[in-house]
C-alpha cells in the first residue's frame, strides 16, 4: 500500500463527521469508527477548516534584542457547515432541550441562548491508502453564521467547535 507525503483533504467516503461523549479519546486506527463515535451529519462540499491561533510574546533585552519568545495564549477551532437537517443532526448543532423531533416533524429553538453540552468531535478523510483524521475530546460546538434558505441550494448550517481542555484539536495520519 502506497502513503501520501503530500496529502489532499477530501472527506471521507460517508461525507460524514462524528460525535461522541466529552472526554472520548480521538483514535488512532481510523480503518473502522469505533462504536462510541456517532455519525452527526454531512458536511458541505466546501469542508472543513482549521484554526490554530497562537499569541506570541517577545521578550527583549535593555538593547532591544529579542532574547526569548512565549506562548501567552491559543485557541483551536474547526469550522464548516453541516448539511443535514435530520433529528441528530440539528440536536448536535442546537443542543437537544432545543430540538424536538418526532416521526412527523422536527422544531428546533434558534432563540435559545442555551449551547448543546461539550462533546468530542471527529472528521475523518481518504487519499488513496491514507486516512487522516482530526478532532477533540472536549468541544463546544456553535451555529455560528447565517443560514441562507434558497431555491436550487442545500441548507447548510455553519457551525465552529472550539477545543476546550488540555488536549485540545489532534490529528492524526494513518497511512495506507
Amino acid at each position: 500500500m502506497a502513503t501520501n507525503a503530500v496529502n489532499i483533504g477530501k472527506g471521507n467516503a460517508s461525507g460524514m463527521f462524528y460525535y461522541a461523549p466529552s472526554g472520548t479519546t480521538i483514535p488512532t486506527s481510523l480503518s473502522s469508527i469505533p462504536a462510541a463515535w456517532h455519525e452527526a451529519g454531512f458536511i458541505s462540499e466546501d469542508g472543513m477548516e482549521l484554526e490554530l491561533s497562537k499569541d506570541i510574546e517577545n521578550i527583549k533585552d535593555w538593547s532591544n534584542t529579542i532574547r526569548r519568545v512565549v506562548q501567552t495564549d491559543h485557541e483551536e477551532k474547526a469550522s464548516g457547515s453541516c448539511i443535514s437537517t435530520t433529528g441528530t443532526a440539528l440536536t448536535e448543532l442546537f443542543g437537544s432541550t432545543n430540538v424536538t423531533a418526532t416521526t412527523a416533524s422536527i422544531t428546533v429553538n434558534l432563540s435559545s441562548s442555551d449551547l448543546p453540552p461539550v462533546k468530542a468531535y471527529l472528521f475523518v478523510m481518504k487519499d488513496g491508502d491514507d486516512l487522516l483524521a482530526f478532532g477533540c475530546s472536549e468541544g463546544q460546538i456553535s451555529v455560528s453564521d447565517n443560514t441562507s434558505f434558497t431555491a436550487g441550494d442545500g441548507i447548510a448550517w455553519p457551525f465552529e467547535i472550539t477545543a476546550q481542555g488540555t488536549t485540545g484539536m489532534q490529528f492524526v495520519k494513518v497511512n495506507g
